[in-house]
């Protein structure tokens, strides 16, 4: 799974939903479909920890590209892809939460044919 800087990714909603609702995080969660402590939880200054819930419901509602929401950089493939629907943004996100960096100490299996010795 790939690592992601949650205190990004809490700047970005806080950006996103500042100054809407009249600052009320009750009416934006509800607004949302979310739990008001999901919304809390994932915009904390301190300690944000982004829920799979926000993260979607704020794609859903504002329109925007999973891909900068998450890493901070736009592209266009994943935001067409959350723009299809409910579907589309739970297999956006999906794609992007499971997508792995390799690593120099798990380098890709070599392909190999066993040849016989006799």
């Amino acid at each position: 799974m790939a690592t992601f800087d949650r205190a990004g990714i809490a700047e970005r909603l806080r950006g996103l939903i500042g100054g809407q609702d009249h600052g009320d995080l009750a009416d934006t969660a509800v607004r949302l479909g979310v739990e008001e402590l999901s919304l809390r939880m994932s915009i904390n200054e301190d300690s944000p920890h982004p829920t799979v819930e926000v993260l979607a419901a704020v794609i859903r509602e504002y329109g925007i590209d999973p891909t900068w929401l998450l890493r901070g950089t736009y592209d266009a493939h994943t935001h067409r892809a959350a723009m299809e629907g409910t579907a589309g943004t739970v297999d956006a996100l999906r794609q992007l939460l499971l997508q792995r960096p390799v690593r120099i100490s798990e380098p890709t299996p070599e392909r190999f044919r066993v040849q016989d010795q006799n």
